[in-house]
């Protein structure tokens, strides 16, 4: 194969130049994030798994809601779950439940449900996070003293939703002011784990390079992961509440298991949209403590990584151009659009790294179209190159 001029290899530098230069501006602008997102999703619904049956889900469902009655239940009827609970083995217990304001009608309840916490001793409570008004500042709602007190672990149930609705990742760490608090689903992870090994390995996912001095006014997110989700709602193996209350369900489906209590009604509006449909937010923290204990979770690439590494794969195209097979600008591009999507899978499967691919395979389009004059300078080059030697031999 003839080897190219020297001026075609600057050509292909400036085009690969001003393709890194567009890389960077799509990337700032997030004009290929909704393709990212769309091409992430597919992949993720065609790589779902059957969840194990160390997490279980106690609902309170409809059929709980007919036994017990309204919502807001008494609080010594949590108190007498978490007593279950206990009796029957539970590993550890996460309360999807608010617990905020004291009951003041009737504080034996809170004091019933604080005792019962404290018995058990492997329970973790939720902080959530809200403005005080429309455009406030953020407050952290805590459970009432006592209970926060007698609780083994505070967790946040900060929800790690996109720009379009969509919750496809969760922050492990969250707090006013700073994120000291850790997620409900990583804090019941930590209460099953034998004593010493919750600490012993670093927390995954992106973290959040601001180093300025945090207001004491604004939520924090730290450790950004993106969820592996097990499927579709309901995925996760659920029991009644009513039904564990009452002593209907066989402890052995209970004993050595991570409990997640909340809200499954659809009336409860304990709803969060995922990838896989919208499902309960109790279900979202079971996903997220399934991806956490499989060791599941995906790093989001940041910025700086993404475009470095767009950068390089911005070479292929140009690399392959002229190859055997590949002299035709439209297949040269159809072949590093390709091998772009499948090293983006690979890097998600293999890695559990997510690197959007969207930007490059845009401007890898764009570039098949920018080929036809490359291709036309490419063989006048040749022809100037043959010309001398046609008039020697014709001398």
């Amino acid at each position: 194969m003839t080897r190219p001029d020297p001026f075609v290899w600057m050509v292909r530098g400036a085009l690969w130049a001003l393709a890194v230069g567009l890389l960077a501006l799509l990337l700032a602008s997030g004009r290929s994030t909704r393709l990212d997102r769309a091409f992430y999703d597919l992949h993720m619904r065609h790589w779902q798994y059957a969840p194990g049956n160390d997490v279980v889900i106690v609902a309170i469902d409809p059929g709980s809601l007919d036994a017990l009655g309204r919502w807001p239940w008494p609080r010594a009827i949590h108190a007498r779950l978490i007593d279950r609970l206990t009796a029957d083995g539970a590993r550890g217990i996460g309360m999807d439940v608010t617990v905020a304001e004291p009951d003041v009608d009737q504080p034996q309840n809170d004091q019933a449900l604080a005792a019962a916490i404290a018995r058990n001793g492997r329970v973790a409570m939720p902080v959530f996070a809200e403005a005080q008004d429309l455009g406030g500042m953020s407050a952290e709602i805590l459970p009432i003293p006592a209970v926060a007190k007698a609780a083994a672990a505070i967790g946040q149930v900060d929800v790690g939703m996109d720009d379009d609705g969509i919750a496809r990742g969760a922050y492990l760490m969250a707090g006013l002011g700073s994120p000291y608090w850790p997620s409900l689903a990583l804090a019941v992870k930590r209460i099953g784990q034998p004593e010493g090994k919750a600490s012993a390995s670093p927390l995954p996912g992106l973290r959040d390079s601001l180093n300025d001095p945090r207001s004491p006014y604004l939520w924090e997110r730290d450790n950004l992961v993106l969820l592996h989700y097990a499927g579709i709602r309901g995925s996760f193996g659920r029991l009644s509440y009513a039904d564990v209350l009452n002593d209907k369900v066989p402890p052995s489906l209970l004993k050595g298991k991570l409990v997640l209590v909340g809200a499954t009604a659809a009336g409860m509006g304990d709803i969060t949209d995922t990838p896989d449909g919208p499902m309960p937010g109790v279900e979202y923290q079971a996903n997220m403590l399934e991806t956490l204990r499989r060791g599941l979770a995906i790093l989001p690439l940041d910025i700086t990584a993404q475009f470095l590494l767009g950068s390089a794969v911005l070479l292929l195209p140009l690399l392959l151009y002229g190859l055997p097979g590949l002299a035709r600008a439209w297949r040269a591009a159809a072949a590093s659009i390709l091998a772009t999507l499948l090293f983006s899978i690979l890097l998600l499967r293999l890695a559990g790294v997510w690197w959007p691919p969207s930007a490059c395979v845009l401007l890898m389009l764009g570039g098949a179209a920018l080929a036809w004059p490359l291709a036309r300078l490419d063989a006048f080059m040749r022809a100037r190159r043959r010309l001398p030697e046609t008039a020697s031999r014709a001398l």
